[in-house]
């Protein structure tokens, strides 16, 4: 039965990144998708907790993280071990570079960090910054693959069928090949981003953490995971240990999150995901799940010193953002997408997955990842850049797929109508 729950959980999670690929490649021109692209991106609770505190707006569109906030309640951190493609993502490399290495996690003391990064990102929505984008799982991938990965797997495909193309007898299998990749694949020009290198980098570096210990993001750095966790604290799906454990230590030492105590009968529910890899490796079989109520709730690891620190350097860092460009709404470079929200409430909403980029990259490509044109506060956010390409005037699909509202959907008259900036000769 354990082995079983394990390949259920990996099956799931395999589907769900699988499920966040599909529908990014639906983000295209024309678009016509199954069901919106952005789906996936609303399930984060993190992103919907601060959009709600840094725009005073609930965003209706982001109930199904309400709904993940609930069963967490009683499934405890189900998302982080099913659902989230970084933790996937993570997962598949950490068995890469470590398949074979003892798997014992590097030592708990850093999973505070999660909890002071959370307090840190609420303060500062609270105080009017929204820095879901920097932190997000879930937005990390989709940025990340519009910016970087998509990009560069279309130049080495299109370069290495070019290469291909000169061998005479395959020219004919080719052009079919090409054309049928181009019906739902590739695009009809190779997209380019501005900030591609610097994303990529930053993405390889949460992967290269791997090598400190298993899910060494996750465990210690991810502040959706430590919301979840706070959720989890009184979970009912609980982790049974029978009389026949002898305290091998094979599950604690299996254990990605590091979530089993060293007497192997009791867990942290905070930091458990759910994998089911300790009763899977058990070979006793002493390890089983089922639901049941236990008072007994895991704590929190985070000191009120730490609590209070995090808070103070949330509540710095809002004002020195707040301080800089402060004439960032009178800069004749700063052109937003068609509908945007007034400049602060869209950097309050906007969560930088660069959703609207992709799509806009399949029709005019006037939409890029933007550096200090917004100042500190509107780094990677969208802005138009005509050196690019133009914004399509039968278009308004950037609106279409905004997960978070910041973009106000315009009918095409409207839009049409609608001046985003003034060309100087």
């Amino acid at each position: 039965m354990s082995q079983y729950l394990r390949r259920i959980r990996l099956a799931a999670q395999i589907f769900s990144l699988c499920l966040f690929v599909f529908l990014f490649l639906q983000a295209v021109y024309p678009y016509h998708p199954f069901f919106p692209v952005q789906t996936m991106l609303q399930w984060s609770p993190l992103v919907a907790l601060l959009t709600l505190l840094s725009s005073h707006h609930v965003v209706a569109a982001m109930w199904p993280a309400a709904l993940i906030l609930f069963l967490t309640l009683f499934l405890g951190r189900f998302f982080c071990g099913w659902v989230c493609p970084l933790g996937t993502i993570i997962d598949g490399f950490d068995y890469l570079i470590r398949p074979k290495k003892k798997l014992l996690s590097s030592s708990s003391r850093f999973r505070w960090w999660k909890f002071a990064i959370l307090t840190f990102v609420v303060i500062t929505a609270i105080a009017g910054s929204q820095l879901a984008w920097v932190f997000d799982p879930l937005v990390i991938v989709n940025r990340v693959l519009t910016v970087a990965i998509f990009p560069i797997f279309v130049f080495f495909t299109e370069a290495i069928l070019g290469l291909l193309w000169n061998v005479q007898f395959l020219d004919k299998t080719l052009f079919g090949i090409h054309r049928f990749l181009q019906s739902f694949l590739l695009p009809l020009h190779q997209p380019y981003f501005r900030q591609g290198g610097t994303i990529l980098v930053l993405f390889l570096l949460i992967l290269l953490l791997s090598g400190l210990g298993r899910r060494f993001w996750c465990r210690n750095f991810c502040p959706l995971g430590a919301l979840l966790g706070i959720f989890s604290k009184y979970r009912i799906l609980q982790r049974v240990v029978s009389e026949q454990c002898d305290s091998c230590n094979v599950c604690y030492f299996n254990c990605r999150m590091n979530a089993i105590k060293a007497d192997c009968l009791s867990f942290n529910k905070v930091e458990c995901i759910n994998s089911f890899e300790c009763a899977a490796v058990c070979p006793k079989g002493a390890v089983t799940y089922r639901f049941g109520w236990s008072p007994k709730s895991s704590p929190i690891d985070l000191s009120r010193r730490r609590f209070l620190t995090a808070g103070a350097v949330g509540l710095l860092g809002v004002g020195l953002l707040g301080l800089d460009f402060p004439d960032r709404n009178k800069r004749g470079s700063l052109i937003r997408p068609p509908g945007a929200l007034s400049e602060d409430q869209f950097l309050d909403r906007c969560i930088r997955c660069q959703e609207c980029v992709r799509i806009c990259a399949t029709t005019g490509a006037f939409l890029q990842p933007a550096w200090l044109e917004a100042g500190w506060e509107g780094i990677w956010s969208p802005v138009g850049d005509a050196r690019y390409g133009y914004c399509e005037y039968t278009c308004n699909l950037c609106a279409q797929v905004c997960p978070t509202g910041a973009i106000h959907l315009l009918t095409l008259a409207e839009k049409q109508q609608t001046k985003i900036g003034t060309a100087y000769f």
